[in-house]
């Protein structure tokens, strides 16, 4: 399905009559494969993005919550190439917040890992959005290190949880789950050194962390 989305991208679906019919037949054999482990939870979610994409789509909220699903089964690489899929919807829509979160992210955790070529497609689309980010070799993300050591996902969930929503909300509005939003709320509890989502909201106001500029 990836190899479908790729040609779409390229605009190679011109007279290639079989492309269509692949792609049903794919998401038919796709929904006829069990789902039991976090890994192949992850998979579904990916190739429900990728569909997606082939379709002539760009759809975040389909790579956002293929992103929370790597996540909550701990796998770096295909996360960040998820991370980057949905930078590219995000820029796309023209949500450049969004993008570059993510893109950095995805620069962050590609650079960690040494993928090269992976590194490489971050850094084309960083090129065309106009977003900077780590190059292959660098291990340091342009710009200021998150405070607190804080994640850009964490970041993205402080900024909710200091204007007062709930795990559920959290995870409504980053299409995440409820569980992963409250790993996520923990994480941040204990890297601010403050005992409940009240004083990690006042710690926020305080040190302008949720500030657009202040980051």
């Amino acid at each position: 399905m990836r190899a479908c989305a790729e040609a779409s991208a390229a605009g190679l679906t011109r007279g290639a009559d079989g492309l269509p019919r692949l792609r049903e037949a794919l998401k038919a054999r796709a929904a006829r494969i069990a789902r039991h482990s976090l890994v192949q939870h992850a998979h579904a979610a990916t190739f429900a993005a990728e569909a997606a994409r082939a379709d002539g789509g760009q759809n975040l909220a389909g790579w956002d919550a293929a992103t929370a699903a790597w996540e909550t089964a701990g796998q770096p690489y295909p996360l960040a190439y998820t991370l980057l899929r949905a930078a590219s919807a995000a820029s796309v829509n023209g949500n450049r917040e969004a993008a570059v979160i993510r893109l950095q992210e995805a620069s962050k955790i590609a650079t960690q890992l040494a993928a090269r070529p992976l590194q490489q497609h971050i850094s084309q689309l960083a090129r065309r959005a106009r977003i900077q980010v780590a190059s292959p070799g660098n291990s340091d993300v342009s710009g200021p290190a998150a405070p607190f050591g804080l994640t850009a996902r964490e970041m993205e969930v402080l900024r909710l949880v200091a204007a007062g929503r709930s795990n559920r909300e959290i995870a409504a509005e980053l299409f995440i789950s409820p569980r992963t939003a409250s790993v996520h709320v923990s994480n941040i509890l204990a890297k601010l050194n403050v005992a409940s989502r009240g004083e990690a909201a006042a710690t926020a106001h305080r040190l302008h962390l949720t500030d657009p500029c202040g980051r």
